[in-house]
């Protein structure tokens, strides 16, 4: 290549984009707006994916869960006894090491004159076993509170903040559902704290739900795998045994903490990748502006390129401007959607309440794609030039 003849290529189309401010900011804009658009859509996908596969690594990679559902359409919801799964813990215990029964629901809590609405969860002590119980203070449910159906209770930090003004509440008592409770615990601040997150949460033995609720029928389960290698091994046991029980192989649902990690690790990737393509369409869109911005640019400067022609330059030069001056404008708009993208990204993501993950080779790859698209459509305009005669461009007003 020729590089003094790229440089003048280089100063020419410099020249001609300060010298057109104004189009030259428009026709970078769709470039900008696609480039952005594909860097804050896939930085905050994988910033969900993180956030969520974050909060499911939580729960410990040998950690598996067994919910029943309905059985079939208008079904009533299948279920399977405690003393079934107590026997399979008991029978199966070079696969599984713990299990621990769920109740989840709906209480209303109240002390003194303040109530509300507060996510119910109802646990063996052995729960403590499977999971991180997130305890800040006092103690999580004892084998004893299981047994005797004790009322006691561990709170979530809205809670402790709401009602007890952040003082630490244990020993004193709030009303469940008007029934008076013991508080025992309390949790870390897991999000906002706010009365919608996960902080506004209580937890009592699942025996003093199974009274307290009025519900004998115990819907889920969780168990520990005695090792992550035998992890599938353990569900598939369980699926087998579940099914052998039932009668059927539907209405309840086994799986992993990996397998849950991998399916929605292919669910956020599929649909990460489906909004970066949909937003790389507002690049094309880009790109057309740029191939139409550079023809009203061609014919205004037909004279510019009678004359270079008549003195000299060949085919090739008119090509090689023309084309530098698109390839310009698409990086520079890259550039500056990169920018962009990255602040806006990070400033949409605060509010959301996760992190925002643009890789470096997604914009590495939306920064080629704009260089790309702007060369490509830049290409007809750059040829409609290059094929000028030097006379009638000469002779062209």
């Amino acid at each position: 290549m020729n590089f003094s003849k790229l440089s003048q290529s280089l100063k020419m189309a410099q020249k001609s984009i300060i010298g057109n401010k104004g189009r030259s900011a428009l026709t970078m804009l769709g470039i900008i707006i696609g480039v952005a658009s594909v860097i804050i859509l896939t930085g905050i996908g994988n910033g969900a994916t993180a956030s969520i596969t974050d909060s499911l690594s939580s729960l410990g990679t040998k950690m598996i869960t067994v919910s029943m559902s309905r059985g079939g359409w208008g079904g009533s919801t299948r279920t399977i006894s405690l003393s079934d799964m107590e026997k399979f813990t008991e029978e199966n215990g070079e696969l599984v090491e713990a299990m621990s029964p769920a109740i989840s629901g709906s209480v209303l809590i109240k002390h003194g004159s303040e109530n509300t609405t507060a996510m119910l969860s109802a646990y063996d002590a052995s729960y403590a076993e499977i999971k991180d119980t997130n305890v800040e203070s006092g103690r999580f449910i004892s084998e004893y509170d299981v047994k005797n159906r004790a009322y006691v209770c561990i709170v979530g930090s809205y809670i402790v903040k709401e009602y007890f003004g952040g003082i630490n509440p244990i020993g004193q008592t709030v009303k469940l559902n008007g029934t008076q409770f013991k508080i025992i615990g309390t949790y870390k601040e897991l999000g906002d704290s706010s009365e919608n997150s996960s902080d506004n949460a209580v937890t009592i033995p699942y025996t003093t739900a199974m009274r307290f609720l009025k519900n004998k029928n115990i819907t889920s389960f969780y168990f520990n795998a005695a090792s992550e290698e035998v992890v599938d091994a353990a569900v598939t046991e369980l699926k087998a045994y579940i099914t052998k029980k039932l009668g059927t192989d539907s209405g309840f649902n086994v799986a992993s903490v990996a397998e849950m990690l991998d399916t929605i690790n292919e669910i956020m990737g599929t649909l990460t990748a489906m909004l970066a393509g949909i937003a790389a369409i507002s690049l094309v869109v880009g790109g057309i502006g740029i191939m139409n911005i550079m023809t009203v640019s061609v014919s205004e400067r037909i004279r510019e390129i009678g004359i270079r022609k008549a003195i000299g330059a060949r085919t090739g030069d008119i090509l090689l401007q023309f084309l530098t001056e698109s390839a310009i404008l698409s990086s520079l708009g890259g550039v500056f959607g990169i920018f962009l993208g990255i602040m806006l990204g990070k400033f949409v993501c605060r509010f959301i309440n996760i992190e925002f993950a643009a890789q470096f080779n997604m914009i590495l790859v939306a920064f080629c794609f704009s260089l790309f698209i702007g060369i490509f459509f830049g290409i007809a305009p750059a040829k409609k030039a290059a094929k000028l005669h030097p006379i009638d461009a000469l002779r062209s007003e």
